[in-house]
């Protein structure tokens, strides 16, 4: 596992870069909270690592959620605020998964691990996940948004 300082620093550079770029400073926020996220699993050994926040489910429901029910149109800085808490949650994937690191608890062996209900069926279910992340989300909307089409 990687420090929590680590994951804070990574996204230093991005917020830099996102003020630059013309957002507003408080893309911080969204970016800092994405970052976070992942840490929440790692509150109880047997919910570390887990695919429902070491994925990009979360940002995907909170996505879908807001399409379904009309809210991006209302409320267009919603899907950037979605957006920059899924840059987070990357940011926090690369530092787990490309730094180096020392494993610090056997649930750092695979990148994540079925959990509760799942768990009979996790890669199955993981399976599922990653399509609707990538089919409701990340191609759908992160992916054009981070390339700025």
């Amino acid at each position: 596992m990687t420090s929590r300082e680590l994951h804070l620093v990574s996204a230093v550079p991005v917020a830099f870069l996102a003020v630059a770029v013309g957002h507003h400073p408080a893309v911080a926020l969204p970016l800092v909270v994405g970052v976070l996220l992942p840490e929440l699993d790692a509150l109880r050994e047997e919910t570390h690592r887990s695919w429902l926040v070491h994925t990009f489910l979360f940002p995907t429901l909170l996505y879908q959620a807001a399409l379904r029910l009309d809210l991006l149109s209302v409320l267009p800085a919603l899907a950037t605020t979605i957006h920059f808490l899924a840059l987070g949650m990357g940011l926090h994937f690369l530092a787990d998964y490309v730094y180096p690191r020392k494993q610090t608890n056997p649930g750092a062996e695979w990148p994540v691990r079925p959990v509760g209900f799942s768990s009979p069926w996790g890669l199955l279910w993981l399976g599922i996940s990653w399509a609707i992340q990538w089919y409701g989300y990340l191609a759908a909307a992160f992916l054009p948004w981070l390339a700025g089409v």
